[in-house]
């Protein structure tokens, strides 16, 4: 049997939709779907300020995550603590619009973290992503519109 584990998965588009980066972290943990959709997105964020991106769009398909986010209201559980970081990554950036988006517009990301092989480590794609997405790519920039 294998190993069970966490996928974050992340796209960053360019202002045309356009992937700039794509990436996936691992991790052996497991959490339920809106602790892991708050924890990538702090992945999202880590790795756009790792960029230098000084303007950004966080999408989610977690609905909780981006009300708690707009709402600057963050409960006294895990879930509010991971999203109060989250809350407070943003603030590093000059303009961060929280947006809530169907899973069927969050199709690459949702690929990206459950791309195989498992190898709990970070990986990242730049101007580009994995064959596997590949597909998916189209299915979102068309979402975009």
């Amino acid at each position: 049997m294998g190993e069970m584990g966490c996928g974050f998965g992340l796209v960053i588009r360019d202002t045309q939709g356009c992937v700039e980066r794509s990436g996936v972290k691992q991790v052996r943990e497991r959490w339920c779907p809106d602790i892991a959709e708050a924890m990538a997105a702090e992945f999202g964020l880590i790795t756009a300020r790792h960029m230098g991106l000084q303007q950004v769009i966080l999408e989610s398909d977690c609905l909780a995550l981006i009300t708690m986010l707009r709402l600057k209201s963050f409960p006294a559980n895990y879930f509010g603590r991971v999203g109060k970081v989250v809350f407070d990554l943003a603030s590093s950036f000059s303009s961060v619009i929280f947006s809530f988006t169907r899973r069927d517009g969050n199709v690459v990301a949702h690929e990206m973290a459950h791309l195989l092989p498992l190898d709990f480590s970070t990986r990242f794609w730049v101007g580009s992503f994995p064959e596997r997405v590949a597909p998916f790519v189209e299915l979102d920039s068309a979402n975009l519109i």
